[in-house]
């Protein structure tokens, strides 16, 4: 080819999405190919305010403005910035840029085209041009395999099937949609640790599927006066245990619909042969829970008889009744009274954004209390940090399961029937992983899973060259 291959980015507008997309598309551009990345304004913003120099002019900068949903504020193009009650309304007014991307791919003319999830429609439009889709998954391959859900947890999942907020097409049928009409998956993963998953992917789908690799950030902003590092500094190392759940996992002020119900097994698969659901032949138990105000507290409790020192980002989601209190107001009306006071000396809660990665690559952070999101396992294992997998959404439970009972290099807070955790069994766990004999050997685990996937740069280029190489 006497040209350089164009390849056009087109991910979900979530950050959690958002950002692997990124780091591909720079190992892309650093290979020669040309890339343009596709969003919204607000987006595109934000990503050129954060974007080093060498990047400028390798990677375009392509921008398609969301068109007026009703309920939706003009302004508002992530889920990071809106309410819970408006996260339909982003997918809906997504669905509404068809025409103008339609207009985009006759203007640009890419040789292919990676998209996300949600747009379902992106195979169907690229074909008039003769463009092949690529699905990109930005979750790990193990979260694709055979799920079995409890009752309370499949409760909160079937909006996802069933369809809700006036949206056309279903969360889950976009993804089916998605996988059906494209030419090849891409996974962000890698052999060496989830090889038998990648396989299960291209056997359920019948699909080519490559992994890229795991597609942390090379480099992070600097904040050395976040007073987050500062207090870490003042603690031994592999002492404090990091709490947080990500980005869009938030804690709640009361229980959320679909949440709670009596408790049965559900078990659920579906077909891609028959497109139908069917009983599966492996059952894989996972957890879908959002902590209210009542769990918070028996999180503090866990933390506080735990005696390790903690630090604790505590978010709470925005609803839209919310205009008066700040979100920082919002994160510490959830906390029991005097529990700051009576933690003050070993622990501390931010309730701001913080730099997740500095925290866990300083030297005194041990272990980290998370919802298992893809991203923060990942980082988690880049910097040597012991995981205590608490999941939050359904595709979590898989990832706690291969972090605790496939990797051993963390542990899985246990569950009551209902879904709901207790104080005693964060203490247990929290001091299971930061203190005496078993935490060693998770934490030599942890270093044996580090090396393998860390070790050697070419660990994960080799990737990107294969893909490259399967463009080309």
């Amino acid at each position: 080819m006497d040209r350089a291959l164009r390849v056009l980015m087109f991910p979900w507008l979530a950050q959690g999405h958002i950002s692997p997309f990124l780091e591909l598309s720079k190992r892309l551009a650093d290979h020669g190919l040309k890339v343009s990345f596709l969003s919204t304004p607000g987006n595109i913003s934000k990503i050129k305010s954060s974007l080093q120099e060498k990047w400028v002019g390798k990677i375009d900068m392509e921008e398609l403005p969301l068109p007026s949903v009703e309920g939706l504020p003009p302004t508002e193009d992530n889920t990071a910035d809106i309410t819970m009650e408006m996260a339909d309304l982003l997918k809906i007014a997504l669905d509404g840029l068809q025409k103008p991307f339609e207009d985009l791919l006759r203007r640009i003319q890419p040789d292919y085209i990676i998209h996300d999830f949600s747009q379902h429609w992106t195979a169907m439009i690229a074909a008039k041009f003769g463009i092949p889709a690529i699905y990109f998954r930005i979750a790990g391959a193990a979260t694709a395999g055979v799920i079995a859900f409890k009752r309370f947890e499949a409760s909160s999942i079937l909006p996802a099937y069933n369809g809700h907020g006036g949206e056309d097409v279903t969360v889950m049928g976009r993804f089916f949609k998605s996988v059906e009409a494209c030419k090849l998956m891409l996974v962000r993963s890698c052999f060496e640790l989830e090889s038998k998953y990648v396989h299960y992917l291209e056997t359920e789908h019948n699909k080519r599927v490559i992994p890229v690799g795991l597609l942390l950030p090379e480099t992070f902003p600097a904040s050395d006066q976040n007073e987050c590092l500062r207090w870490l500094d003042n603690y031994p190392p592999s002492s404090v245990v990091y709490v947080s759940f990500g980005s869009e996992c938030f804690l709640s002020k009361e229980l959320l619909p679909h949440t709670w119900l009596h408790t049965c097994i559900y078990r659920i698969i579906f077909s891609w042969e028959t497109k139908s659901w069917e009983n599966p032949k492996h059952l894989v138990t996972v957890g879908l829970h959002i902590p209210n105000k009542e769990q918070v507290a028996e999180l503090a409790k866990g933390l506080e008889e735990s005696h390790v020192p903690f630090l604790w980002v505590l978010r709470s989601p925005r609803y839209n009744d919310d205009s008066t209190s700040s979100a920082e107001e919002r994160a510490r009306a959830l906390l029991p009274e005097g529990f700051e006071e009576r933690t003050r000396e070993r622990g501390v809660v931010y309730c701001k954004w913080a730099p997740q990665q500095q925290i866990l690559c300083h030297s005194s952070t041990g272990g980290f209390v998370s919802h298992c999101g893809w991203s923060s396992v990942l980082e988690a294992v880049k910097f040597g940090v012991k995981i205590i997998a608490l999941p939050m959404h359904i595709i979590q439970g898989l990832d706690g399961r291969l972090v605790a009972e496939e990797l051993c290099i963390g542990m899985e807070i246990g569950r009551e029937e209902d879904g709901s955790f207790r104080a005693e069994e964060i203490r247990r766990c929290v001091r299971y992983v930061m203190v005496g004999e078993e935490g060693r050997r998770v934490a030599e685990n942890m270093d044996k899973v580090r090396e393998k996937l860390f070790g050697e740069e070419e660990i994960q280029e080799k990737y990107i060259r294969e893909l490259i190489k399967h463009l080309v």
